[in-house]
């Protein structure tokens, strides 16, 4: 459908920004280039036709009034609307002189009132929607993955569609590191991401560099730069690293995320840059475990192995044990299961499973629901970095337990409290009454009494069921032999252990690991 084309002027990102943000999926307008300064939008105007012109007037080099009288020289009726960050009568004068349209104060701006300026400059000039052919571009962005292909990347050039010579061309893959959580419009944040990340592209390569983009439904960029005409390979090179190290910091200052960035070699032909395009995406995916913020050349890339492994059912079984039974431990279990995804480098699909598989159990146990999950995390497909994922999970565990203590204390007096604790969190080393007595400040002739008296268990007897506790979790594992799961748990005599196992569940560990 033909769309009413604008161009737009301004030096400023954030302002093109808004004002593409709120003409984003209008069918009547269309935004078909926006430029830094006036010196390139001047160039570009000179090889092309459109409707409307939006126009800053506070610019360096080539300020709004200058670029009006030099575009009115190239077109006599285009209409041009001033835009200005100041209510300056003497901008306003100059731009009304220079035949402006209308006027627009960047601090008013909103999307209705740049639709109301549009729809009275479109009445005015009687703009029609037209087709208009867009010729000469540089940055020209491709979203269709069957469009980003040798032959019709030359027809483009050919035809004189998009200003691309194709050789000498050096891909990039560029790969925002998206900061991801529940609550957000995620689809929209990468976009929105996306497009600042292409108008820094722009801003940094400007008319210097020939190059095409390709945009993928993941929302990375490939990047094809054209070095016509030049010679030196070590030029070239030199320029790119030179080009990628500015991108990422000004990725990083403007935007406040990181990136990860792939450079490509040198190609002659379109062909093999093309071919080398998608390896670089690929090792794009290797974030996932790497981590983003990194540059990395491809000539040293090696793709990463993923493993085809699962968690055993043995671990799933034990934390099922523990959330079944309310036990601190199950936070322990599950960074085991976490770390265990990450050292085998689970591929990204057994990665996910694994990780809805806990989400599904923690929900079942009525640990953490569902609507609570999906609030903190969001579609765990959205994510990159694992890294990324996983510190998610383990704060909102972390806060859930903290939350279930607080519901849960009884109001024990602060002595008997603080050797609770003591207890719970080291039952598995060698402690006794005595050294818990030491560590809290007491006799421990008191703290057995006042223990007995505020719990209604001997000091030892407490110690033992969490031992136990823990003990219990580790058979189900079956992996674990039954000597080593006395030690884990604190026992440090294996005939005392099975004593006391015995007594109080009334069968023996291996009766109760078979059983289980």
């Amino acid at each position: 459908m033909a769309t009413i084309k604008l161009a737009l002027v301004d030096d400023e990102l954030m302002s093109r920004n808004t004002i593409k943000k709120y003409l984003e999926g209008n069918g009547t307008y269309e935004i078909a280039a926006d430029f830094q300064n006036g010196k390139m939008a001047l160039e570009w105007l000179r090889k092309n036709s459109i409707d409307i012109l939006l126009c800053d007037m506070q610019m360096p080099e080539m300020d709004g009034v200058e670029l009006m009288r030099n575009v009115h020289i190239i077109d006599e009726y285009l209409p041009i609307i001033a835009i200005s960050s100041f209510d300056d009568f003497n901008y306003v004068r100059g731009s009304l002189i220079n035949g402006a349209a209308n006027y627009l104060l960047k601090h008013e701006i909103t999307k209705e009132n740049l639709l109301y300026v549009l729809g009275q400059v479109r009445e005015k000039y009687h703009i029609v929607p037209a087709e208009k052919n867009i010729c000469c571009q540089r940055g020209f962005c491709i979203y269709d993955k069957n469009e980003f292909t040798e032959e019709n990347l030359m027809r483009l050039s050919s035809k004189g569609i998009i200003n691309f010579h194709c050789h000498n061309v050096v891909p990039i893959a560029i790969g925002p590191d998206y900061k991801l959580s529940g609550g957000a419009n995620i689809t929209e944040y990468k976009q929105d991401i996306s497009k600042a990340v292409l108008d820094l592209l722009n801003q940094i390569l400007g008319n210097q560099y020939e190059y095409v983009v390709y945009v993928s439904k993941q929302y990375h960029i490939t990047l094809l730069i054209s070095f016509a005409g030049e010679r030196s390979t070590l030029f070239m090179l030199n320029t790119i690293t030179n080009l990628t190290g500015r991108l990422k910091r000004q990725i990083l200052r403007m935007l406040d995320i990181t990136v990860t960035l792939v450079n490509g070699e040198v190609h002659k032909s379109l062909k093999p840059a093309l071919e080398e395009a998608g390896r670089l995406a690929d090792i794009l995916k290797d974030k996932l475990y790497l981590g983003g913020n990194r540059i990395v050349p491809a000539a040293v890339a090696k793709k990463l192995e993923y493993s085809m492994e699962e968690i055993p059912g043995s671990l799933w079984a034990q934390l099922s044990f523990e959330l079944g039974h309310q036990m601190e431990e199950s936070l322990g279990t599950i960074c085991e299961i976490l770390d265990l995804i990450e050292q085998k480098r689970f591929q990204r699909g057994k990665m996910l499973w694994s990780l809805k598989e806990l989400a599904r159990l923690l929900d079942s146990y009525g640990f953490i629901l569902e609507a609570e999950m999906q609030q903190a995390v969001g579609p765990m497909e959205e994510y990159e970095e694992y890294g990324q994922l996983k510190a998610i999970l383990l704060e909102l565990l972390h806060q859930k337990i903290q939350k279930t203590k607080q519901e849960s204390q009884k109001n024990y007096p602060p002595q008997i409290e603080r050797a609770i604790s003591y207890i719970n969190k080291n039952y598995m080393n060698d402690i006794s009454l005595e050294k818990c007595a030491e560590m809290i400040g007491i006799s421990y002739t008191y703290l057995s009494r006042e223990f007995k008296r505020a719990t209604g268990m001997r000091f030892v007897e407490y110690l033992n069921c969490q031992r136990l506790n823990k003990a219990k979790s580790l058979l189900i594992r079956e992996d674990i032999p039954v000597k080593k799961v006395a030690e884990l748990s604190g026992f440090r005599n294996y005939n005392y252990f099975f004593k006391v196992f015995k007594e109080i569940e009334g069968v023996t560990p291996s009766e109760f690991g078979a059983k289980k």
